[in-house]
């Protein structure tokens, strides 16, 4: 009886051993560099990420007021009333392992990391206006961004939507502006400094377009296909595309050049 009752109390005690070293003993601002660094030293191009206001939880619980994504010294992201928590597990394995949740905008994202290896994150309802790095690249407007991101050995892979979609003005390389369009859906890949667009479909009132290509160290070299609506389009609009014309109601568009100029 004795024997199993110290059997009992060594099982409890490791537990809270193990919470009390958490609690106590793990400063809060090795726990932000750990994840800092495990993040920026795990993609290609440059990616750093900066957390403020982190705060330690029970059960390896994180807090954090915001989190903020540059590339290549770019803001790219910003989440806030963040919550997180460390499967300390994988500690063991020299892994950090942590769920996500939080807020870009009014929109939400969740998700679990296991760094450098493997993660999914998941948005839902973000709008693109709330989001540095689409504003850098040239889109300007609004739109409802939802979509699932997967991480595994050093690939992205990207499945979204954008709906209620409003961007104002011409896109850079596209010779009709994505005004024409009010959703956006599609995959699209990235390992190191290449980003392969796998489909990207766009529909609107005025027809219909498909993307494909590839963007190589900032070099765009892809393929739109448009479908348009004739009796939609206003008359420089016609002109506009008369010269990628294939065939009656299909037209090839090159879109070849610097992402940024």
């Amino acid at each position: 009886m004795i024997k199993l009752r110290n059997i009992l109390y060594l099982l409890i005690s490791i537990p809270a051993f193990i919470i009390s070293v958490w609690m106590f003993a793990v400063p809060e601002d090795v726990v932000r560099d750990l994840i800092e660094d495990s993040v920026s030293n795990s993609n290609s191009p440059e990616i750093k990420v900066s957390i403020t206001g982190i705060r330690k939880g029970f059960f390896f619980t994180l807090y954090a007021d915001s989190l903020n994504v540059e590339i290549d010294g770019t803001p790219a992201l910003k989440i806030t009333e963040i919550s997180s928590r460390i499967n300390p597990l994988y500690l063991f394995k020299k892994q950090l392992a942590f769920s996500l949740n939080g807020e870009i905008g009014t929109g939400e994202i969740t998700g679990f990391l296991t760094l450098p290896e493997k993660g999914t994150i998941k948005v839902e309802r973000v709008e693109i206006s709330t989001i540095p790095y689409v504003t850098y690249i040239g889109l300007k407007g609004s739109g409802l961004l939802s979509g699932n991101l997967y991480l595994k050995d050093n690939t992205v892979d990207v499945i979204f939507e954008i709906e209620d979609l409003n961007i104002k003005g011409l896109t850079r390389g596209m010779p009709l502006p994505l005004s024409l369009f009010n959703k956006i859906q599609g995959a699209f890949s990235s390992k190191g400094n290449i980003l392969k667009v796998k489909s990207i479909s766009l529909e609107g009132e005025k027809g219909y377009a498909r993307l494909e290509g590839e963007v190589n160290n900032g070099f765009m070299n892809l393929t739109l296909e448009l479908m348009p609506l004739f009796d939609k389009l206003e008359s420089v609009e016609s002109m506009l595309i008369e010269k990628y014309k294939v065939s009656p109601g299909y037209y090839v568009i090159p879109i070849k050049g610097p992402v940024f100029k």
